[in-house]
């Protein structure tokens, strides 16, 4: 099963269940379960990489580009209660140039990455 998770969650435990859950499903299916741990796995590391790193001028510049009702209800929350919300870490990471696709492409296969953007692409309209 270990050769499912690459790349694995970063914290022994998360890893551990997500091996015990992959062991119970039927074979045909664990091959899809272990991408999306993948997916995951890869996007938590990310993240992980602005822990402690988001500053108040993230969090103002932030504010800057949000839609007004979301900006007002976030300026009213104010830093400390938002410091931890993604999307206010991604837009720190990606001010320091640590952007989310390229992080991902680096870590994930050429085959999770593929998929990864198939699942990005928006649904094609209903005709």
């Amino acid at each position: 099963m270990e050769e499912l998770l690459h790349p694995r969650h970063p914290l022994d435990k998360y890893h551990q269940s997500q091996l015990a859950l992959l062991a119970t499903l039927p074979p045909a299916q664990r091959a899809y379960h272990a991408r999306l741990f993948r997916l995951g796995n890869a996007s938590y590391r990310y993240q992980q990489q602005a822990a402690g790193e988001v500053t108040e001028d993230d969090f103002h510049h932030w504010l800057e580009g949000l839609p007004e009702k979301m900006r007002v209800a976030m300026e009213r929350d104010g830093f400390e209660a938002s410091k931890n919300s993604l999307p206010l870490r991604r837009h720190a990471l990606e001010r320091r140039d640590l952007g989310y696709d390229a992080f991902l492409q680096s870590i994930l296969s050429p085959e999770d990455w593929a998929y990864q953007q198939e699942l990005a692409q928006p649904p094609a309209p209903e005709h």
